[in-house]
């Protein structure tokens, strides 16, 4: 079977199937992976070479940690591939206007496959709907996104359920630069309220979260109706000091928006790696069919139990335009198993960042536009 087959066979499940059959298809979809990336990309070749590495070694689920991983920064140092230049159609970045940038690269099934994962997650959340919905939407208008990958992403999640009216808290100012103003984005989000249908918010946290602080100073409460939808991505970044716990943050919400906590869904993800993780109504993140995740201790990388924090090893078949089959991750996590809301696939938990200096990213290039 060659990896487009086996990974059709995966994309098959849905986003949260968990047991034998979901673990067969996943070990061949990476089996076969693997060996696309070995004969078409020379670095992870004598990367898996000087590891003593071959897809067959790759019999059972506990073989997976033994994949040869790449570190997220060598993203931002080397542009690595697997397939012709010809054959990119796509390739994002995580930064903006600062620091090193990680580039991810796609060819037309690796973008599909991504566009697919995100699908199948938001139905496997119960977050797909028919019916139409206002949208207001933390991240840069596309005339001025770029090749973000986070605004990219953030789009994306503008497309689960019908669009009476879009509406993009970043977008360019009179002058062409990128201008975020909570006050407009309160008389947007007024104007919906008359309408009577559900809204989505969708974007970068500091910025709702700043919305939210605008409507307590100005005593601002409007109604919407309990199907809409925060969906927080990016993460808080640059404005990490003004970064509060998501039971603060649904109070608030619950009070100014009547959105309640059950419909606020945060997504963990970074550009180099491209699986989405999203929490559930339980405020978990669970780990989609598409991927599997580890843990790692810091200074030695032996692998962890689940319960105990570590760096994360993540592990997706996915993108084969790019040998970003297995990437260590900067960030601490802790994984774990079972979960109130039913799905079996495992959980995360993000527990900080590791080091000292933060990945520069466009969620950091945004909230630059929160000092202004």
């Amino acid at each position: 079977m060659n990896a487009n087959e086996s990974l059709r066979r995966l994309f098959e499940l849905d986003a949260f199937d968990a047991g034998g059959r979901a673990d067969a298809r996943f070990l061949d979809a990476t089996r076969d992976a693997c060996d696309h990336h070995i004969r078409h990309c020379e670095i992870f070749r004598n990367l898996c070479r000087q590891a003593d590495f071959a897809p067959d070694r790759l019999q059972s689920m506990n073989d997976l940690p033994r994949i040869p991983w790449l570190m997220v920064n060598v993203f931002k140092r080397y542009h690595l591939t697997s397939v012709p230049e010809s054959e990119i159609v796509a390739t994002f970045t995580s930064s903006g206007t600062t620091g090193l940038k990680s580039h991810i690269a796609w060819d037309r099934g690796s973008m599909e496959r991504q566009d697919a994962m995100r699908a199948a997650i938001m139905r496997g959340m119960g977050l797909v709907s028919d019916g139409p919905v206002n949208y207001l939407i933390f991240a840069y208008a596309p005339d001025i996104a770029g090749a973000k990958g986070a605004a990219h992403a953030q789009s994306r999640y503008a497309g689960f359920a019908p669009a009476a009216d879009r509406f993009y808290a970043i977008h360019a100012d009179g002058q062409g630069e990128p201008a975020f103003d909570a006050g407009e984005c309160i008389d947007r989000l007024c104007a919906f309220a008359e309408t009577a249908l559900p809204v989505r918010m969708i974007g970068f946290p500091a910025f709702a979260w700043r919305l939210l602080n605008e409507m307590e100073k100005r005593g601002t409460r409007l109604r919407f109706p309990e199907d809409s939808l925060f969906i927080l991505a990016g993460g808080w970044k640059g404005a990490q000091n003004e970064s509060v716990p998501k039971a603060v943050f649904a109070d608030i919400a619950a009070a100014r928006l009547n959105i309640p906590a059950a419909r606020i869904r945060d997504v963990y993800g970074f550009v180099e790696h491209g699986v989405p993780y999203m929490t559930c109504e339980a405020g978990r993140f669970h780990v989609p069919v598409y991927a599997r995740a580890f843990v790692r201790r810091p200074g030695t990388l032996e692998l962890l139990p689940d319960g105990e924090r570590g760096l994360l090893h993540v592990i997706s078949p996915y993108n084969l335009a790019q040998p970003s089959l297995a990437v260590l991750a900067t960030d601490y996590v802790i994984r774990g198993n079972g979960c109130a809301c039913g799905r079996r696939t495992a959980t995360l938990e993000i527990a900080g960042r590791a080091g000292v200096a933060k990945h520069q990213g466009c969620a950091i290039t945004a909230a630059e536009l929160l000092k202004r």
